[in-house]
């Protein structure tokens, strides 16, 4: 972040957590911009030569006739990714070539860059400082295909601005301008796109493909020495980064391609460098540490499992390990659900959770010794490495977690194939190997399908197999497990007994009352969701932990919120989240409370905004009663005077009961009732108004 943002954010904010986060953000820049200075003149690329060996390959070919119904798809995919078009976070399929004007971002729209000349090799490779630009220029020199044109790594597609080249990445600023989006280019520079390529391959081999493959990756390596830039800015980017290219490079191996000895040797060396970034810039911290760490240790199993072993590659192979072990069930509640209060960031961590876990329970003997001989004393980062021999297999405990957070994601999905959206949505993704897309060709970010799909190369889920289950089962060896038992159906607490003064009754009544015949009840406590659901209706409240061990960095004022989806309408639903720091007025009003169906009172909010973009307080202390029976009663404290909502199911209807001064409804009660038959009305009394947003960035 910038000095600037912490202005403009200061009128929404406390002084004193101004002031706290002034002090940190200083010191922080004052050491990376110290750091960056002495940087100018060194390369940051390693030798090649430092490495005793070449990448180890974990893939064999892919089933045909997994491949086949989505040829389709994935020839589409990679005509795209050959012309350079890409759809990051819901812009639309635009050209990212270089010195192209952008249509901005509402009001904000910023410049492009000049275009580059037609010798454009040697004008990128001085942007970079005196120290790296040899290299760069021999990185770029193995691009030999004359019509090949560079990628613009570093601008944010919607508003246009582009992010210099010669700032150290730790210097990076982002929130500093209205309008601009960091996001854009760290989505981009994941390379989920690489993968395509290569799956595109599998069906079809083509030297068009493996050839685009390696000219973006020295593209981009050129564009971005190691450590200097935007996309060197963010720890987990780097690690999902690594991770793509690593997979893409191995589909690509398992069908047939090789790369020549001087591109392998300088993707080996990437890979050592983004491993050492990511070892020296874990994004941990002894309480709020989340999804950030998790893809840290994920990208850091998937470096160290494909780069030759070395005393370096030992720790990091043992440390991830170690470290995944711990996170998983630490990020991952007794029933599954993770920790961040968020559905979209449980598909996000399960995926690099299923991943990882399964890359390295399928390690081969050569790769497992190093977690009997590793160093434990040369390891230098917090947290601590336990010393040396491991115990093999690891993940005995945490391999249920994971399992549980497959039927989670499952559980969670809604007859229209869409999960239920509780918290952020940034739309992240550790791969996608088989994007869900829409008539329109945009990624239907809601379709979390894959983690199940994912999840069946690890346990016998009894879902069909995809190329995520192909993938996942490659790695782990081929092994699967059996399920845990299913979650809770019920939960019976204590209920206060007092008498309410009003309630406030709205009754859903569907065009067809049999679509709620036969609902199952699912109770989800340690995330706070309690669903009922069928083939054809889906009513879930969301009662429970704001996440993030109290920091609610991904939370909404959403507690007591009822979603209901009937026959594919969504008669309440969460309005999402569409955007972080471009816009925190827009950021603010997706978490307000006044844009979920939530127990009102007036404009209040039961935790406050203004503590920052990524913080919300605990208040509310949401506490779920009593659940069975087609009954939720549920409470919080985050207005003056406590509040219950009660929902009911059955009789064809869904009832929705807010109640204050008490829970149980007595003679004296004043009862306002609401009959509502479509999505309209109760949009209109609820004063629902703010569009939906089903992934980030983008709204209908």
């Amino acid at each position: 972040m910038s000095f600037l943002h912490l202005a403009r954010s200061a009128l929404s904010m406390r002084p004193q957590v101004v002031i706290a986060k002034a002090a940190r953000f200083a010191g922080r820049m004052l050491t990376n911009r110290l750091l960056g200075r002495m940087m100018r003149r060194q390369c940051s690329y390693p030798d090649p030569a430092q490495l005793t060996g070449g990448l180890t390959f974990r893939l064999s070919p892919l089933d045909p006739a997994l491949l086949a119904p989505h040829a389709a798809l994935y020839g589409e995919l990679a005509r795209r990714t050959l012309q350079h078009r890409f759809d990051v976070l819901g812009s639309g399929w635009v050209t990212l070539d270089r010195g192209v004007e952008r249509a901005g971002f509402g009001r904000w729209k910023y410049k492009p860059e000049a275009k580059l000349p037609k010798d454009w090799r040697s004008a990128v490779a001085v942007q970079a400082w005196p120290g790296n630009q040899v290299q760069a220029a021999a990185l770029l020199s193995l691009i030999e295909d004359p019509s090949y044109r560079p990628v613009d790594w570093h601008v944010d597609v919607k508003s246009g601005y582009g992010w210099p080249t010669r700032v150290w990445g730790a210097s990076t600023a982002y929130a500093h301008k209205p309008g601009v989006d960091v996001k854009m280019p760290w989505e981009l520079a994941r390379m989920h796109h690489l993968v395509w390529l290569a799956l595109a391959n599998a069906v079809k081999p083509a030297p068009a493909l493996a050839a685009e493959f390696r000219h973006q990756v020295l593209d981009f390596l050129a564009a971005n020495p190691p450590g200097w830039g935007v996309n060197w800015a963010c720890a987990m980017d780097v690690a999902i980064r690594a991770a793509n290219v690593l997979l893409a490079w191995d589909l690509f191996r398992a069908h047939g391609t090789s790369f020549d000895t001087v591109f392998e040797a300088e993707l080996g060396a990437a890979l050592l460098a983004h491993g050492r970034h990511i070892a020296h810039h874990l994004e941990w911290s002894p309480q709020h540490r989340g999804n950030h760490y998790l893809a840290n240790i994920a990208g850091l199993a998937f470096i160290a499992a494909y780069l030759p072993r070395s005393p370096e590659t030992d720790l990091w192979l043992a440390f991830a390990t170690q470290q995944l072990d711990t996170e998983i069930q630490r990020q991952f509640g007794p029933d599954g659900a993770n920790f961040e209060a968020s559905t979209a960031y449980h598909r996000l961590s399960a995926e690099m959770a299923l991943f990882a876990v399964a890359l390295i329970l399928g390690l081969p003997a050569d790769r497992r010794a190093a977690l009997s001989e590793y160093d434990a004393a040369l390891w230098r980062f917090k947290p601590a490495l336990a010393p040396a021999p491991m115990a093999w297999p690891p993940f005995d405990a945490t391999l249920e977690r994971l399992a549980r957070a497959a039927r989670f994601a499952q559980d969670v999905t809604m007859p229209s194939g869409e999960i239920v959206q509780i918290g952020d949505n940034d739309s992240g993704r550790f791969f996608k190997l088989l994007p869900a897309m829409d008539q329109s060709f945009s990624e239907r970010v809601l379709d979390v399908s894959h983690v199940a799909a994912a999840a069946q190369g690890l346990f016998d889920l009894g879902v069909a197999p995809s190329v995520d289950t192909a993938i996942i089962a490659q790695l782990a060896g081929g092994v699967r497990r059996a399920m845990p038992s299913a979650p809770l159906d019920a939960m019976d607490g204590a209920c206060p007994d007092d008498i309410a003064s009003r309630v406030l009754r709205v009754v859903i009544a569907p065009t067809d009352p049999a679509a709620l015949d036969g609902l199952h009840a699912l109770a989800y406590p340690d995330f706070g969701l309690f669903i009922w659901k069928n083939a054809r209706a889906f009513v879930a409240v969301r009662c429970g932990p704001i996440g993030g061990n109290g920091l609610g960095a991904h939370a909404h004022n959403d507690q007591l919120a009822v979603e209901v989806e009937i026959d594919g309408i969504a008669f309440a639903r969460d309005p999402g989240t569409f955007v972080y720091t471009p816009d925190l007025a827009a950021r603010n009003a997706y978490r307000s409370a006044l844009a979920h169906f939530v127990p009102r009172l007036g404009q209040e909010e039961p935790a406050r905004l203004d503590l920052g973009p990524f913080r919300l307080e605990d208040r509310a202390q949401a506490r779920p009663l009593r659940f069975m029976d087609g009954e939720f009663l549920g409470t919080h404290q985050g207005f003056a005077q406590p509040v219950w909502r009660r929902v009911l199911v059955g009789g064809g209807v869904v009832v929705i009961e807010d109640c204050t001064g008490g829970p149980m409804i007595g003679s004296a009660t004043v009862v306002e009732e609401h009959v509502l038959t479509t999505p309209q009305e109760l949009a209109a009394l609820w004063g629902l108004t703010l569009p939906f947003s089903p992934g980030y960035g983008r709204t209908v």
